[in-house]
């Protein structure tokens, strides 16, 4: 926690008492700030990455440019993977010849499911002509129950055969099916040789060259949208202080000798592991004239007023007692606190001269 005194001048008076040096408690009026450093983002950046391994052909952007959504961003070496679909193109085309009526698998069912109808038909007339003479007495039980078998293993036979030809076929369907799906994924696998962006934006960074090597996961650039978001890191114990439209004084590592005004946006809910810090964002009233992506800066987030506030140098306090120039030890009940001032809520007035210990 820091303090910001604002419009006010005063002469701090330091007594000398032999060696030990003193003074007396002033009242001041006190800005009480947050101190936070920091660094400026866009406010949607995101990370465009390799979806396959390869080598980079051609780059198709730099630093700076604007880009479209689905702009091709990288090109990489996609031989191998061109051939993988051609060979699924060729393993598709062939599958549908088999799975059509005309191909010869199922022509040669087709023309032996066709002589078993012919002698189903045949073995039907013969079966009905014994069953006549049988009925008529005029030929053997013998005879009569061959006729009958032959009948009914001809039509077993054109059964089984219609089967096999339905299962032929539904597995030839199937691989027509299979194999689209193989020329799809590979289809897939090679459009990721084809880099794109996601989203519209500008190119923040490029982190690869034209010619080099780049991994399934790595990334190529990173792109930002939506205009420029101050982004701060807050220790623990001062998050639970700020609030949503405090004032911000930010100093920009691009103009030193400028301070901007800002508010604070967004507070986020947790603690970010990375950053060993709370993190907020704030936006400026009136924006600089140039800026640009991680930029450091610092702030300070004023979070309180207090007007006529008593303070003591820190270092006249000690284990929360002062010594007067009598030299009583008095204890006294602080507020905030850094390493030049100190509030002092009671124990001692304005009246009171105070020894450094």
């Amino acid at each position: 926690m820091k303090l910001r005194f604002i419009h006010i001048v005063y002469v701090l008076v330091l007594f000398s008492c032999g060696e030990k040096e003193s003074t007396v408690p002033i009242k001041k009026n006190v800005q009480q700030v947050v101190f936070a450093s920091g660094r400026m983002e866009m406010k949607d950046e995101f990370i465009v990455a390799a979806l396959a391994d390869g080598l980079i052909t051609s780059l198709k952007i730099k630093e700076g440019d604007l880009i479209k959504q689905n702009q091709v961003i990288a090109i990489l070496d996609n031989e191998v993977q061109s051939n993988q679909v051609i060979d699924a193109e060729i393993t598709l085309n062939d599958s549908r010849e088999n799975a059509f009526p005309q191909s010869s698998q199922l022509q040669n069912l087709e023309f032996q499911i066709n002589q078993a109808k012919a002698q189903l038909e045949y073995d039907k007339n013969n079966y009905l002509i014994y069953k006549k003479l049988w009925d008529n007495k005029s030929v053997s039980k013998l005879d009569f129950e061959k006729m009958k078998l032959q009948y009914e293993a001809s039509q077993n036979n054109l059964s089984g055969l219609q089967e096999n030809y339905n299962d032929l076929k539904k597995s030839l369907d199937l691989a027509v099916q299979r194999n689209q799906v193989q020329l799809n994924t590979q289809k897939a696998l090679l459009d990721d040789y084809t880099v794109k962006s996601t989203s519209a934006g500008q190119v923040i960074n490029v982190y690869k060259k034209q010619g080099e090597l780049v991994r399934k996961g790595e990334a190529l650039a990173k792109i930002g949208q939506n205009g420029f978001i101050i982004k701060l890191f807050v220790s623990e114990e001062d998050i639970t202080q700020l609030l949503l439209d405090q004032t911000v004084l930010v100093s920009l590592n691009t103009y030193l000798n400028r301070t901007f005004k800002a508010k604070v946006s967004k507070i986020y809910p947790g603690f970010d592991e990375s950053e060993q810090s709370y993190i907020i964002e704030a936006k400026f009233d009136e924006l600089p004239e140039k800026l640009y992506s991680g930029t450091q800066l610092q702030a300070n987030i004023q979070t309180n007023n207090k007007n006529d506030v008593l303070l003591i140098p820190t270092a006249y306090l000690k284990n929360n007692n002062v010594l007067l120039e009598n030299g009583e030890l008095l204890p006294v009940e602080t507020g905030f606190s850094d390493r030049e001032w100190t509030e002092v809520k009671s124990g001692i007035t304005e009246n009171d001269v105070i020894i450094k210990q």
